[in-house]
């Protein structure tokens, strides 16, 4: 099974792009980004000996890059007329870089695909009880532990037998990120998902207050060292305490600390700081001393947070840090989009590093075929045209990050942003996953977590309470699935 230490000790790369083209063959429209231009050639040849013209190809050119294998080694030519795909996605950025893609999809294998959105708090039990019950859904794309619970109790396709039958010549498994293909895809010895966005935590931090020199000057007085991007949590807390106003009266800013913390999230912030859920047997491995030390970091950087922090979510806290209220925060990369945009008081005053302590919160999506699937072979189809080498190219916007290593040699990819090297360096070191990986009962254990961690953040229990107690109420949950 996927777990833990090591296996992205080997990741070399990552990173992201910001533009997305959906892309026609002949006869189609091609929709361009503004942030990238895109040329599009069409070729006419004619045989030198019978004279015979050769359908027209278009080739798209992307990146430095000639896309010229989107049919999948001609394995895509409009086969599947008549056939319907229905695929549920995350409404906003998922929902949009999976429809990116759908039109020259349908062009290529003449099949209609139904993207449904469903919004981020109805997704999974959507998905759930499709899987379970009625068995519209073809594609599931979903969050990595989800895969992993859909692929204990048979609701997902094994994938090996696919990429045998149906899979172009040149779809190539080992060009995947080193560890991702076998972490995300690989459950007790069955192939279940094919990589589809990595993702992790990142420090978000103002470049421009780090490097302004009356700054330094104010932090080396006080603390006797420079002022830097901190490395260590005792680093991180120390900085925090110097841009927070009321520790602070002269930060230029109010906080020096945030993230959003309502229900989903205070789990991540105590998983930043060092702590952990379960040990590679799906043991509890929370109440010791590495949970004890976190949750007490945790409850110190409280000092230095918005006190409505706990009342925020993903849009709010990312409008509150773009805002330009607090010098440090903690997110998930779709940050940058936000502190870019041009409403943003700190478009281009950011800087991305490794978030402090060196443990972040590991994420990322996968994408398999429900067991329950009619059209099994074109959903396949479908898998491979959005994770080919050249599937890649046309689906990293909103973040959709990409998962080859060959993606990250096409010229100007590796440059075109500043998340790239602080991803790359952040891989190396992720290890616990966002979600509990605990077949069927993650969702539950995830709630056990949050409520532990905020009753101590409430100054209810100790931290040696609440993980004692998060530890016993983990132990019963597991004992009423083996029962």
């Amino acid at each position: 099974m996927m777990r833990r230490n090591g296996l992205w000790k080997r990741v070399a790369t990552a990173a992201a792009c910001t533009a997305v083209v959906a892309m026609g063959l002949t006869g189609c429209k091609v929709a361009v980004s503004e942030e990238m231009q895109t040329t599009a050639e069409t070729t006419a040849v004619t045989e030198a000996a019978g004279g015979t013209e050769v359908p027209e190809k278009k080739t798209i050119e992307k990146y430095g890059k000639t896309l010229d294998n989107i049919d999948l080694d001609g394995t895509l030519h409009g086969q599947y007329a008549g056939q319907t795909l229905t695929v549920p996605v995350m409404s906003g950025d998922f929902e949009k870089a999976v429809s990116d893609v759908v039109p020259l999809f349908e062009e290529l294998s003449g099949a209609k695909v139904v993207v449904e959105s469903i919004p981020g708090e109805q997704f999974t039990d959507k998905l759930q009880l499709d899987l379970n019950n009625t068995k519209r859904y073809d594609v599931v794309l979903a969050p990595i532990a989800f895969l992993h619970s859909f692929a204990k109790a048979d609701k997902i396709e094994p994938l090996d037998a696919m990429i045998s039958e149906y899979a172009g010549e040149s779809y190539d498994t080992s060009d995947f990120l080193p560890g991702l293909y076998d972490t995300y895809g690989n459950y007790n010895g069955m192939l279940c998902a094919i990589p589809y966005k990595p993702d992790v935590e990142l420090l978000f931090y103002r470049k421009d207050l780090f490097e302004d020199e009356s700054l330094k000057t104010a932090y080396q007085e006080k603390y006797q060292t420079e002022l830097r991007v901190p490395e260590t949590n005792e680093e991180m807390m120390q900085v925090a305490e110097f841009f927070t106003k009321s520790i602070n009266p002269k930060s230029p800013v109010d906080y020096g600390y945030s993230t959003n913390m309502l229900k989903g999230c205070t789990r991540l912030l105590w998983i930043n700081r060092g702590g952990d859920d379960v040990d590679e047997n799906l043991k509890p491995n929370m109440n010791n001393e590495a949970g004890i030390d976190a949750l007490n970091r945790v409850l110190k950087l409280q000092e230095y947070a918005p006190k409505e922090w706990m009342q925020m979510g993903w849009d709010e806290a990312n409008q509150f840090f773009a805002n330009g209220n607090a010098a440090m925060m903690e997110q998930w990369p779709g940050l940058w989009l936000t502190c870019q945009s041009d409403t943003s008081a700190v478009k281009d005053k950011i800087g991305v590093a490794v978030a402090p302590g060196k443990t972040p919160v590991l994420g990322g999506w996968g994408v398999g075929i429900s067991a329950g699937s009619q059209n099994k072979e074109l959903a396949w189809k479908l898998i491979e045209f959005m994770t080919s080498k050249d599937g890649e190219l046309l689906k990293i916007e909103n973040t959709m990050d990409p998962c080859r290593t060959s993606t990250y040699e096409v010229p100007g990819v590796a440059q075109s942003s500043q998340l790239y090297g602080a991803l790359m360096e952040s891989f190396q070191y992720a290890k616990t996953l966002a979600d509990v990986d605990v077949p069927y009962i993650s969702s539950k254990l995830n709630d056990v977590m949050e409520f532990h961690i905020q009753e101590a953040m409430a100054g209810k229990v100790t931290p040696e309470e609440a993980l004692a107690n998060m530890e016993q109420e983990f132990n019963d949950e597991m004992a009423k699935v083996e029962n």
